[in-house]
């Protein structure tokens, strides 16, 4: 069970051109805060910007592992452990990214008494809404990808698709915990009781149905984007070309 080595199809690619297609999302999403901020003379969306951050966690724990995982001059057994350090501290913060989603519901409290399909600051804000909903799905893909990548290299295929599988009920009960019972990443250092009484109240119906939907919406997210890397729609494909008979 060795780390995937640089060069390797298993080995993630940091500094891909969807990382920075985040960074230019990420960028666009304080825009559209600053520009909202400007013409209704009202910043009440800091949050946003905080949970933004908090969805960029995963991707920095992610690539960090990534880059020890193909450093050669790190000791195998060294690189092994920080991995494994670093997964759990991804695991950990992985299901900030898709709360960005939840955030959603901001839209339908604020403009619930003033619903009207001409208001131009309601699309504003449904676009502005989406788009940070839409930066932490691909904030999560992209930290996923670059584990499973790394799980695949460590214990093969199978197992790497495993991981996926139950990474993404993980994040689907994370982000419970996180919207509904309240409870931070952090809180596994400072309110260790306060976890375990959230996890232990979170195991009912409830949240077993919040989970399978948050599940669901992680894995076909997943799928669908890393389904791109394989092949492309018989429609998009580029046409053969065949040199002219004489």
């Amino acid at each position: 069970m060795s780390l995937p080595r640089p060069g390797d199809d298993s080995a993630p690619s940091l500094f891909s051109p969807a990382f920075f297609v985040l960074c230019g999302t990420s960028a666009l999403c304080v825009l559209f805060l600053i520009v909202r901020a400007y013409q209704t003379e009202l910043f009440r969306h800091g949050f946003l910007l905080w949970n933004l951050f908090l969805a960029w966690l995963p991707l920095i724990a992610s690539m960090t592992a990534a880059m020890i995982a193909s450093n050669r001059v790190i000791g195998d057994g060294v690189r092994k452990v920080s991995v494994i350090v670093l997964g759990v501290a991804w695991l950990l913060f992985y299901p900030n990214a898709p709360y960005l989603v939840t955030d959603l519901i901001h839209v339908m409290q604020e403009h619930y008494w003033t619903w009207d399909s001409s208001s131009l600051i309601l699309w504003f804000d449904l676009i502005m809404y989406f788009l940070f909903s839409w930066c932490g799905l691909m904030l999560g893909y992209l930290s996923m990808f670059q584990f499973h990548k790394l799980v695949e290299g460590f214990l093969g295929r199978a197992a790497g698709w495993l991981f996926v599988l139950v990474v993404s009920f993980l994040g689907g009960f994370g982000v419970y915990l996180g919207r509904v019972i309240r409870l931070n990443s952090w809180d596994v250092l400072f309110s260790p009781f306060r976890l375990i009484d959230g996890v232990l109240s979170g195991l009912d119906r409830h949240g077993l149905v919040f989970t399978i939907l948050f599940a669901l919406l992680i894995l076909i997210v997943y799928l669908s984007i890393i389904s791109l890397r394989y092949g492309s729609f018989g429609g998009m494909r580029e046409p053969v070309r065949r040199s002219a008979k004489p």
